[in-house]
């Protein structure tokens, strides 16, 4: 009986610490990101105009098009920048382990650089222009964390980070032309991804610094491809079809903050 006794009163011993070790803290933070993307070479192209070319059919001796996008030649692809803001709500069950839910402003994407080889339909002469395309990804993003302090001023931060993308826009320059195109999420992308995400946090009080660096699971970009076709006996029109294509993300976070108690 004794000994069940002093069981009970360590038990509640025990959780009567861990319910006075328990804190809820919330607050604010913002930094930039380093976003680049693993995308597919069926990608490596110029999409802010079609190529048209012009053919015979020597057999229904009816002219003929084909259509597709400009290559681009000695691509490579470039992270970008941006910048990334939000809320947090902390729970911590005791000295060591703490959960945290996030909401945060942030970006996604890259830069492809080359070089573009466009014919002037006048003499046929073949201009060589460089090529830049600059990708962006807005994004509303909820991250669910796990953090755990090995010492009272540092934790490893594990977790899984959800995010919609609401815009995504495309800035093209090839020599003198420049064009910016904002993408249909209904056919060009798909907004919904899902992310893991880790990294540490230092405090001083108040006031943290975080890295992080977080990868996306799915694949966003959809493949653009033209094609001419014939309805109704008109005259030849453009359509696109859309495929899903390798292009995960990826990103490199810092971000400063301040916990309220």
């Amino acid at each position: 009986m004794r000994k069940k006794l002093a069981f009970i009163i360590l038990l509640m011993t025990v959780f009567g610490m861990t319910l006075s070790a328990q804190t809820k803290r919330y607050g604010l933070f913002f930094g930039g990101s380093i976003n680049t993307m693993n995308i597919d070479k069926s990608l490596y192209y110029d999409d802010s105009e079609p190529n048209t070319v012009m053919g015979f059919n020597h057999y229904t001796l009816d002219t003929t098009y084909s259509v597709s996008y400009r290559p681009v030649d000695n691509a490579s692809v470039k992270p970008n920048g941006s910048v990334l803001f939000g809320g947090f709500f902390e729970y911590m069950a005791s000295d060591m382990v703490g959960l945290q839910f996030e909401l945060l402003y942030n970006q996604y994407g890259y830069k492809l650089k080359g070089t573009v080889d466009q014919k002037n339909i006048l003499d046929d002469n073949v201009t060589t222009y460089d090529y830049e395309s600059n990708l962006k990804m807005s994004n509303i993003t909820a991250a669910i964390m796990i953090k755990v302090h090995p010492v009272k001023y540092l934790s490893v931060d594990l977790g899984v980070q959800p995010s919609y993308c609401f815009r995504m826009t495309k800035e093209t320059k090839r020599g003198p032309f420049h064009k910016n195109h904002v993408y249909d999420s209904k056919t060009e992308y798909s907004p919904m991804n899902v992310g893991a995400t880790g990294g540490l946090t230092a405090y001083w009080g108040d006031v943290f610094l975080s890295a992080r660096y977080t990868i996306g699971f799915a694949d966003v970009l959809k493949l653009k491809t033209p094609y001419n076709y014939t309805e109704d006996g008109g005259a030849g029109v453009i359509k696109y079809n859309y495929d899903d294509v390798k292009s995960k993300t990826s990103s490199v976070q810092l971000t400063v903050g301040y916990r309220i108690r």
